[in-house]
């Protein structure tokens, strides 16, 4: 703060009228000498503390004016070292953008490779499916074929039981037609023997007949001579086996038909 102190006062407003201190005061010394000396001195003094307090009121001004300048330079010069930094690390930028570029072509590369083997592990996976779904159904098949098996064992068991009891049955009805048609034959044996003792010939016998060899009724034994008879007992006998035989061939048809 700057104090300003104003002297308005003038020595030309003494005068000698004034009352005279109690000093011994010489009357030959002229106290106005000098006054316009002194009014000269100090009106210059005032104009240069005026323009003193001006010059520092734009020293002031000045200096705000310097810093202003000072800050923007400096900020102008961190700017330009900034700029001249990134400049210079422009080559290394391009360097590593360069670099860059190269990785991203091997990934790019690395990237198609992946995605060929995940196209390949697809393609194993689904002819893995379908080599185990074809597994499946060959197991399912397996079964499926097993129970058939099963069921046409279980069928040419019960065909076979069937067969083998229905054989049984005519092999019992066969014996026992034979048992009835020898037994009628015996009898008629019987009764031709007897008959042929009594009378010395033998009787016509109706709805019998052999298939081979003579009848009955053309037979004529004589008590000494038992040939005739022996044939006709052995032509009985073949007429039996052949029966036996045709059954036989009858009932095979059977049995392959079951069998098969």
């Amino acid at each position: 703060m700057y104090i300003t102190i104003y002297f308005d006062f003038s020595f030309r407003g003494l005068s000698v009228t004034d009352p005279p201190l109690r000093l011994q005061v010489n009357s030959d010394v002229n106290y106005n000498a000098g006054a316009d000396v002194l009014h000269k001195y100090q009106s210059q003094w005032s104009e240069l503390h005026k323009l003193a307090e001006e010059n520092a009121v734009k020293a002031e001004e000045l200096d705000s004016i310097i810093d202003c300048l000072h800050t923007k330079f400096e900020k102008q010069w961190s700017d330009v070292s900034h700029v001249a930094s990134t400049l210079a690390a422009v080559p290394q930028l391009l360097t590593s953008v360069q670099q860059l570029m190269e990785q991203i072509g091997a990934l790019q590369e690395l990237f198609e490779d992946v995605e060929g083997a995940l196209f390949q592990l697809e393609d194993m996976v689904e002819t893995q499916d379908l080599q185990e779904r074809q597994l499946d159904h060959r197991f399912q098949f397996a079964l499926y074929k097993e129970k058939k098996l099963a069921e046409l064992e279980a069928v040419r068991a019960s065909l076979a039981s069937e067969h083998a009891d229905k054989m049984v049955q005519h092999e019992l009805r066969q014996q026992k037609l034979l048992r009835e048609r020898q037994d009628a034959f015996g009898q008629a044996f019987q009764q031709d023997i007897q008959e042929f003792k009594l009378s010395g010939s033998l009787p016509k016998v109706k709805n019998i007949s052999v298939a081979r060899g003579p009848s009955l009724e053309e037979v004529t034994l004589e008590p000494a001579n038992t040939e005739e008879l022996d044939k006709f007992l052995n032509d009985g006998n073949i007429a039996e086996q052949a029966s036996r035989d045709s059954c036989a061939d009858v009932d095979k048809p059977v049995k392959e038909s079951a069998g098969s």
